[in-house]
């Protein structure tokens, strides 16, 4: 994290030199003075975007999977990008909000690109040099499997690994005791804690396939690397190569896929959050008069508050309130305890079976956003009591809480209130796996039609 703001803070200092001498210099060559003055009203949100563009292709991912090349592809594509993206949103403001100001040529833009890709991109070579030479940017891997497989993958590292990957050893997950004597042995599954500390892990290669297809297992290693902050990674098979959206790495040319517990970092948690906070303010703003009318609606047909509450399970397993417009009868699980939610619920009012099927029952989650509790897209919140009883039968429900909850979801678009949980819990982990701001804008806009048409709401 403070290598990431270091990185912010550094590029963000260089593209304001990089814009300021290109000015000079066209001003320099017989541009107008006024060229400067223009240049330095509008580099904060040049900078801005250089940022976000940056991020966008990974030019903040010091990985120790990454080589020089690949760190400086990343500068110098997001260099390019910032720069046209800058050059499309001044030439469009000028065109129809400020006409008289001093005009930043196309030239200005073209050496800025040029320069600040050679700039972004020699800081990032040079700092990863300088960690290769004193041995820092060693990554130590161990190998989950069997002497065989981890034999075949260090030879293959120890070859043609350019990274500066060193196999500390392999850990056993079902094998005979002989081969636990092995020197290259690190010891069991169940000591992986122990091993990752001892040995200094960075990095773990699954090479068991069948460690795969034990839920229970798979969550505990991925709980534990995370913690540790130690990268996973699948040997694929056959079968993998098939399926779309796989994050896909190579050590030596041996083929990885990324197997990510945890949300993606960066600059997405803060401006997400940021984005929360302004979708969930005029959110509340333009819907208040529908949530008045929604909430007497609610008072006028049935007896009972407007308004309820419940406990759910937020972001890391934390309990807070959840409120929501009362779409059912007064105690409605006192006889009954704790229900799933089904189709044609006798337990729903009239008014609440429209508020359910225009989501209307939701609006008042938005003061749970502003209060960092949810977010506007995530999982959908559960019940203490679900999570418990989901989690017995489906080991992998508990990683839904990783994340924010959201107003609305994947789960939420695709499926239905009464959606089964192994459903829910698919929808859920695709989401978490490919967390991107396209994938939240493809939802919100969905969530949009939802609402408009009804489909899928019971």
């Amino acid at each position: 994290m403070i290598l990431h703001v270091c990185s912010v803070i550094a590029d963000a200092i260089l593209l304001t030199y990089v814009y300021c001498l290109v000015a000079l210099l066209r001003v320099g060559l017989g541009a107008p003075v006024e060229l400067l003055y223009t240049v330095f009203f509008a580099i904060l949100p040049f900078v801005l975007i250089h940022i976000l563009s940056l991020e966008g292709f990974e030019g903040y991912s010091f990985s120790k999977l990454r080589n020089e090349s690949d760190v400086a592809y990343s500068a110098v594509a997001g260099a390019f990008m910032g720069t046209f993206v800058s050059f499309v949103c001044y030439s469009a403001f000028t065109l129809y909000y400020s006409v008289d100001i001093q005009v930043i040529g196309r030239s200005v833009f073209l050496i800025v690109a040029l320069m600040s890709a050679f700039v972004l991109a020699g800081w990032r070579v040079w700092y990863l040099r300088g960690l290769r030479r004193r041995g820092e940017s060693e990554t130590r891997v161990a190998i989950l499997g069997s002497a065989a497989s981890s034999e075949t993958v260090t030879k293959e590292l120890s070859l043609y690994s350019r990274s500066g990957h060193e196999v500390a050893g392999w850990i056993m997950y079902e094998g005979k005791p002989d081969e636990a004597q092995s020197s290259s042995c690190l010891g069991s599954i169940a000591d992986l804690a122990a091993i990752i500390t001892n040995h200094k892990i960075d990095e773990i290669l699954i090479a068991e396939e069948d460690f795969l297809h034990s839920p229970s297992r798979l969550f505990a290693l991925i709980d534990i690397c995370q913690q540790s902050s130690v990268a996973v990674h699948v040997l694929p098979d056959y079968s993998d190569a098939m399926k779309g959206r796989l994050d896909i790495h190579e050590i030596a040319g041996v083929p990885l896929v990324d197997l990510k517990g945890a949300p993606a970092g960066g600059l997405y948690p803060v401006v997400k959050r940021c984005i929360d906070i302004m979708g969930a303010s005029v959110g509340l703003l333009i819907s208040s008069p529908i949530l008045v009318c929604s909430a007497l609606a609610v008072k006028l047909t049935s007896p009972g508050p407007a308004f309820y509450s419940q406990v759910r399970l937020g972001r890391r397993n934390r309990e807070f309130r959840i409120y929501k417009l009362r779409t059912m009868f007064i105690d409605a699980e006192k006889t009954t305890g704790p229900v799933w939610a089904a189709k044609d619920d006798p337990r729903v009012t009239a008014v609440g079976r429209f508020l359910r099927a225009k989501r209307l029952d939701e609006i008042p989650q938005l003061w749970n956003i502003l209060r960092g509790d949810m977010s506007l897209v995530g999982p959908r919140p559960e019940r203490p009591f679900f999570v418990e009883e989901f989690s017995k039968e489906l080991p992998l429900f508990r990683l839904r809480t990783m994340v924010r909850p959201g107003l609305t979801s994947l789960s939420h678009v695709m499926g239905r209130y009464d959606s089964a949980p192994a459903h829910r819990l698919l929808y859920d982990l695709i989401y978490i796996r490919n967390l991107s701001f396209t994938l939240d804008v493809r939802i919100i806009i969905d969530t949009v039609k939802v609402v408009l048409t009804g489909r899928g709401a019971q």
